[in-house]
């Protein structure tokens, strides 16, 4: 019986199923193999590309940044040229030509041009009212109230406008 158990064991039939049986075992191993190495290479994949992603948003951040930081350094650059600029305006206005006729003119030159333009408003104000038959004949009693308490207003704008700039602009003891 042994010898019939050898015959067996050592016969190519049962050496084919061996065979068959290791090679089965062989190429699961390798499909296991590969979808190991295969879900690795998705995963490093997935890494290469989270890494891409942050480096891009760190670049577009920092690109921001410097466009930011430019954009407040040329603002501050145009506020220092103006200022610069308003500064030597003030010098020049300041200046004195030592010719008192000339200087008393300059002087004068905007309290004229505001009586100019008091006089030319107010003589275009009466040739209106002139042609369209006066006040009373042009609007009701409501629309004549609204009216003078917007140009109460803003003859109220207009003194107030014009004395602060005149005082304002005027040299300090310190500009001088």
């Amino acid at each position: 019986m042994l010898e019939v158990i050898a015959g067996i064991f050592s016969s190519s039939g049962l050496g084919a199923i061996v065979g068959l049986f290791g090679s089965w075992l062989t190429k699961r191993e390798e499909r296991k193999n590969l979808n190991l190495k295969y879900d690795y290479e998705v995963q490093m994949a997935q890494i290469r590309k989270s890494e891409a992603e942050l480096e891009f948003n760190h670049e577009l951040a920092l690109a921001d940044k410097h466009i930011e930081r430019a954009q407040v350094e040329g603002d501050i650059q145009r506020d220092i040229d103006e200022m610069s600029a308003f500064t030597e305006s003030l010098k020049e206005q300041q200046q004195m030509y030592k010719i008192s006729f000339v200087d008393a003119i300059r002087g004068l030159m905007r309290p004229l041009i505001t009586v100019y333009l008091l006089v030319i408003g107010t003589y275009v104000t009466i040739k209106i009212g002139g042609y369209v038959g006066g006040i009373e004949g042009a609007m009701d009693a409501d629309e004549m109230i609204k009216m003078y308490k917007e140009t109460i207003n803003q003859v109220m704008f207009l003194l107030t406008t014009a004395v602060t700039w005149w005082f304002g602009s005027r040299p300090s003891s310190q500009r001088k």
